[in-house]
């Protein structure tokens, strides 16, 4: 076996160099590494019953292969066992078809069918007359690749129930439909579904079919597929259909090899909010990586505050033709990301970036009057040292009557105008605080900080924010310490140690 998992290994890394990228992003293609395919295995409990597997989008096998390597070294007793393997690449097939096999010869009953066809396709047409198998386990690495609204995957997603805009949660939601009852599925997925409006069917689709056991994260973004050019942060997840919601295991891991594991079990209320009508999905950070601030005061959402996020109205390729480089008299001014540094306005600024937008009717609609506002950019990596970075924008910081924010920025404020002085350096203090950015390190994993899931977040009181904002009022030189600092003073720190 062990022979065999070093060939799959060696068949991937060859795949990874000799297939280009073009090849890759159109198939949506994105190998495992056999270190996380074992992982995975791992993950479903022992069954000594018929096993009937999925692997969607199988590649050379990998997956498939990793757990049937799993049940002949610990000799599960199974009478039998099928795999139906997906794959529309037929470039893959033949290695596919030599590892399974391979397989063949390790087991007394054991039967695979390779489908070179659209897995969505075809299994939707026979879900929808109900000719389609059940399946016991899922072991899935499905494609990413965005699905337009018009586009036939969506059409075939809805024959399961399903709205969504992606084929890896279009998989994942044909996968969850075919299961049986009490069946497993194991996944290693994009975490960009845990929040956002566009993922919202999907999150409602898992919590409405199956129950969440266990979601495993990575500590590096890019390191679950290091040998490819993937953006996006990964999670392994598995769930069991048809079965109530009980405590959840969170594990972690610095890298692929999976030293120096990290488990602990969470009550499913600190997963997903019951009150939270979004139902992102927050995973906790290990105690080790989360900042010791915890707050005993009552927190509202941003609503109950008075203060409103949007992003800027100032999509700048379509309004190209009235951005200005440089201000003059017929111009406003423009504020882009380039325009904040050490959390203050720094405008206008030398930049490849232009400084100003022409005053028209057209522009006028884009227009914000001066006053106090609070930015936050709208992208950012898990890799870097803070995710939310929130600059002030003060009253004086602008030499004009109206200005416009551009499309990067998110932008609190008060119905579209400035907000209070001192509610605004509030702000300032806790978008900025270690305890804040942890909370959204939770439930996002992609790289952008967008206005709901700033709406989503916890905040004081609108009392406690301008208690915040007389505090950092009394100081000139802003920084992390100095942040959270005030945020301990004014908010009662408690220890963190009882809650993580």
């Amino acid at each position: 076996m062990l022979a065999v998992a070093e060939k799959i290994e060696t068949e991937r890394k060859i795949h990874a160099i000799e297939t280009s990228e073009l090849h890759k992003k159109n198939f949506g293609q994105y190998f495992t590494p056999y270190a996380i395919a074992e992982f995975m295995a791992s993950l479903f409990p022992v069954s000594n019953n018929d096993l009937n597997i999925l692997d969607p989008g199988t590649g050379i096998g990998i997956l498939s292969c990793a757990l049937l390597n799993r049940i002949k070294k610990e000799n599960w007793n199974n009478p039998s066992i099928k795999l139906s393997a997906y794959d529309i690449d037929t470039e893959v097939l033949e290695n596919l078809t030599q590892n399974l096999i391979e397989q063949k010869k390790n087991f007394t009953d054991f039967d695979f069918k390779i489908h070179n066809a659209d897995f969505l396709e075809k299994t939707s047409f026979e879900y929808s007359f109900g000719k389609n198998e059940e399946f016991t386990h899922v072991i899935m690495n499905p494609p990413y690749k965005k699905i337009l609204s018009k586009s036939s995957a969506r059409e075939f997603c809805r024959y399961f129930g399903l709205e969504t805009v992606n084929l890896y949660s279009a998989f994942m939601g044909a996968a969850i439909a075919q299961l049986k009852e009490k069946g497993y599925l194991v996944a290693i997925i994009p975490r960009s579904f845990c929040n956002g409006l566009y993922y919202k069917p999907f999150r409602e689709f898992i919590l409405k079919n199956c129950s969440i056991k266990q979601i495993h994260l990575f500590e590096s973004r890019k390191d679950a597929f290091k040998d490819e050019s993937v953006l996006q942060e990964n999670i392994i997840i598995l769930l069991q259909k048809g079965t109530s919601q009980r405590d959840v295991k969170i594990s972690y891991s610095n890298g692929a090899d999976f030293e120096s594991l990290i488990e602990k079990y969470y009550d499913f209320r600190e997963i997903v909010n019951p009150f939270d009508k979004e139902k992102y999905i927050n995973i906790p950070l290990p105690s080790c990586l989360l900042s010791d601030d915890f707050f005993d005061c009552q927190f509202v959402s941003l609503k109950e505050t008075g203060i409103s996020v949007s992003t800027g109205a100032v999509v700048d390729f379509r309004a190209k033709s009235f951005i200005r480089k440089n201000p003059d008299e017929n111009t406003v001014p423009l504020l882009y990301p380039v325009h904040f540094k050490n959390y203050r306005t720094n405008w206008p600024k030398e930049s490849k970036k232009p400084n100003a937008i022409l005053l028209t009717e057209e522009t006028k609609t884009m227009l914000v009057p001066t006053g106090n506002y609070v930015t936050v950019k709208r992208f950012s990596t898990k890799e870097e040292k803070k995710r939310i970075v929130a600059s002030l924008v003060s009253d004086g910081d602008i030499n004009a009557s109206n200005f416009a924010f551009e499309n990067h920025l998110n932008v609190f404020h008060s119905d579209k105008k400035g907000i209070q002085k001192e509610l605004a350096f509030g702000l300032i203090v806790w978008l900025n605080s270690t305890f804040l950015d942890n909370q959204f390190r939770k439930f996002s994993g992609h790289t952008q900080v967008n206005a709901t899931d700033l709406r989503n977040l916890p905040f004081p009181s609108k009392e406690k924010l301008i208690e915040l904002g007389k505090k950092l009022e009394k100081y000139d030189g802003w920084n992390q310490e100095l942040f959270d600092s005030i945020a301990r003073e004014c908010l009662n720190e408690k220890s963190a140690a009882a809650n993580f």
